[in-house]
């Protein structure tokens, strides 16, 4: 544990609800101290940016406000939609330097003018060769959307510490450390999907999709002739007479707006392979919609790859010694919350 760790929760917002997130140790191993989630009121967030900072600030305070007095900190993911990615190759420079550097070349790269951002980097490939290049991981949001966050925060009495794209919070729960294989995780929620590829655990690349758990069910709903109840037992496996191909091929739409996608990712990273990145070797399904009965195997078939749900537990816990409150089936809905809570369990200051 870091001795300058901040007492904080991980929270994961989202348009239509928040979850959280607190570990602890005991006798050197991890495990959970709290968790939960709430719903928000329609149209408290559209498409990642709050239209209510009041009803959000209530729904955080009210919440988390048990909580407040022992960890007053929060750790938060940043809507995927609203932020930029880019990998940039720039001339090497001292450390104390890029940041400068990078600043002057934001509008290259990012829509919008520099004083309007606020961004950070991640070096992940050092100079080599006759060159001396390097790959730098920027991050950048327009300070409009991470200042309503903060004012979210700050009036639900907490004080924020980090904010990070979520991917690479999703990254963290999914991911051990030391890792150096380039996996694809697609994470499946209620409006969208989205894929990013992690390279020795750095989120290199992401995109968004369309397709998400609303759009599962009315194809479910629609294909099967069943009721929204119904649905929902397909997607978490229980008690339908359907079989797995049966209900793959009732959402073979939804299937190949996730496959396109999927594999445009794919390819997009082994066009790199020149520069000595390996192949993609792997990818995990994580989301409240990555249960769906044969989902994996669909998507392996269709992308020659293998294809598997991401198993948090066991990256998260020492399961030999420890049975988490939460059941496995619920941690694929936690993948941010947990990533956030594993940044400030020993890694804040990173």
């Amino acid at each position: 544990m870091n001795p300058f760790s901040f007492p904080a929760i991980g929270v994961d917002i989202s348009d239509e609800s928040f979850k959280y997130v607190r570990l602890e140790h005991h006798g050197g191993r991890r495990s959970i101290l709290f968790f939960g989630d709430q719903n928000l009121p329609q149209g408290t967030i559209e498409a990642g940016e709050i239209k209510d900072v009041g009803v959000l600030a209530d729904s955080l305070s009210r919440s988390l406000r048990d909580y407040r007095s022992r960890f007053p900190y929060l750790i938060l993911s940043l809507p995927e939609e609203k932020g930029y990615l880019r990998l940039i190759r720039m001339q090497h420079l001292p450390a104390s330097e890029i940041r400068n550097a990078l600043a002057f070349q934001l509008e290259e790269h990012i829509p919008y003018p520099p004083a309007e951002l606020y961004f950070d980097f991640q070096t992940v490939k050092e100079a080599t060769g006759a060159k001396k290049e390097i790959d730098v991981v920027i991050t950048a949001y327009p300070k409009k959307i991470i200042e309503s966050y903060m004012e979210a925060v700050t009036r639900a009495g907490f004080t924020p510490v980090i904010f990070e794209l979520e991917s690479q919070a999703v990254a963290r729960a999914i991911i051990s450390k030391g890792t150096t294989d380039a996996v694809l995780i697609g994470d499946i929620g209620r409006t969208r999907t989205t894929y990013s590829i992690v390279y020795r655990g750095v989120v290199h690349f992401t995109s968004t999709v369309k397709m998400g758990g609303r759009d599962i069910d009315a194809i479910l709903r629609d294909s099967l002739h069943i009721s929204d109840a119904q649905a929902q037992d397909i997607k978490v496996g229980r008690g339908l007479d359907f079989s797995s191909e049966e209900i793959i091929e009732s959402l073979s739409p939804a299937l190949s707006v996730l496959d396109e996608e999927a594999g445009r990712q794919i390819k997009f990273w082994d066009r790199r392979r020149a520069e000595g990145e390996p192949l993609i070797s792997r990818v995990y399904l994580c989301g409240g919609d990555a249960h769906l009965r044969g989902l994996p195997e669909a998507l392996s078939r269709n992308l020659g790859i293998p294809v598997q749900r991401a198993r948090i537990w066991e990256n998260v816990f020492d399961v030999s010694a420890y049975v988490p409150t939460m059941s496995a089936h619920t941690t694929l809905r936690y993948a941010t919350a947990f990533g956030l809570a594993l940044r400030g369990d020993d890694d804040l200051f990173r």
